[in-house]
């Protein structure tokens, strides 16, 4: 059984790249990806992958619109081919892609209009062609059903699990408390209201926000770091008081695994997708709610031992050597 595995996404810092370089890490398949800019980047995370010089948005319109070319005319002959999140090339082979959330389709005012189209394209040809589709949560699965009726009986959900740039040592400690969140501007982060939570109900305290900088409020207590490397983001997490997702909508939410390997207590919006990775080890608030977002944070704090030893426990239940393997069953059940 020969599979063709699409590592392109492998280079941009996302949950898919995560994704994408630890599934590569255990799966016996054949790796191929492109890129035109970056092409040495990829070729130095897969030394053994077969590296085209492509760049994404030409094999977007090649795969993805026009539905061009056979990917075995690029890797050779092949018995599955397991698509990456960004193209879904034309294949004689049986087809696996893998769907990590649907919030381009969800909240599409929120999301780039290439993005948008882009996955609006490839999903035609994944309802249309996959055999089996992997989703990463099972609120993932019940919404890629609810948006693609069709695509019912060929869902398999299959959890992800912890990133290992969050297994990196923190090398700096500080002392000052202060509370963490990863977000960016697009409202379903819902950083504005975890920020106006702050202002009114927790003056006091340090908020530090990582992800893009943002204008929407200067405040002495308020700080956007912008993207940061992954050792700063360890060295952020390792040292917060507590760790708040106040996200309407995600599809797993791989930082609260993050947390959870640091031991620091975690306070997370009260979603279905948040309760299959957090479980018990986490306090769940009202995220359209100001003070329900206070009163989550200060309940985390203040039953950290607690949280930390249930997000120890929970923690042991992902791994991606399980999700290689349940990944490797799919293979086998198409040949």
């Amino acid at each position: 059984m020969t599979i063709g595995f699409d590592v392109s996404q492998a280079l941009y810092g996302t949950g898919v790249s995560d994704y994408t370089i630890e599934m590569a890490k255990r799966l016996k398949v054949t790796l191929f990806g492109y890129s035109l800019r970056r092409q040495t980047e990829l070729k130095k995370l897969f030394p053994n992958a077969k590296i085209f010089p492509f760049p994404p948005t030409a094999m977007h319109y090649l795969w993805n619109k026009f539905h061009l070319l056979p990917v075995e005319n690029l890797i050779g002959t092949i018995d599955i081919y397991h698509s990456s999140d960004w193209a879904q090339a034309l294949s004689k082979a049986k087809k696996v892609t893998t769907v990590h959330d649907l919030a381009p389709f969800l909240y599409p005012s929120e999301t780039s209009s290439q993005i948008v189209s882009v996955h609006t394209a490839r999903m035609r040809w994944v309802v249309a062609e996959c055999d089996k589709i992997i989703c990463v949560s099972q609120s993932t699965a019940n919404d890629l059903v609810k948006l693609f009726p069709s695509t019912k009986n060929r869902t398999i959900v299959i959890p992800e699990a912890l990133p290992s740039r969050f297994l990196l040592e923190p090398n700096t400690h500080n002392p000052e408390p202060y509370i963490l969140a990863i977000g960016s501007r697009q409202p379903r982060k819902n950083i504005t209201r975890l920020v106006s939570a702050f202002l009114n109900y927790r003056p006091a305290e340090k908020l530090i926000i990582i992800g893009e900088n943002s204008s929407i409020i200067n405040h002495k207590s308020i700080i956007f770091t912008g993207y940061v490397s992954d050792q700063d983001l360890v060295n952020y997490l390792a040292s917060a008081s507590c760790f708040v997702y106040p996200s309407l909508y995600e599809g797993f939410g791989l930082p609260i695994l993050g947390t959870f390997h640091h031991q620091i207590p975690v306070a997370v919006s009260d979603i279905p997708v948040f309760h299959e990775t957090a479980s018990n080890a986490a306090v769940y608030f009202d995220p359209y709610d100001e003070k329900s977002i206070a009163s989550g944070i200060s309940d985390a704090i203040n039953n950290k031992t607690k949280l930390v030893k249930l997000g120890t426990e929970q923690l042991k239940k992902f791994s991606w050597q399980k999700a290689a393997d349940e990944t490797i069953k799919v293979y086998k059940s198409l040949c």
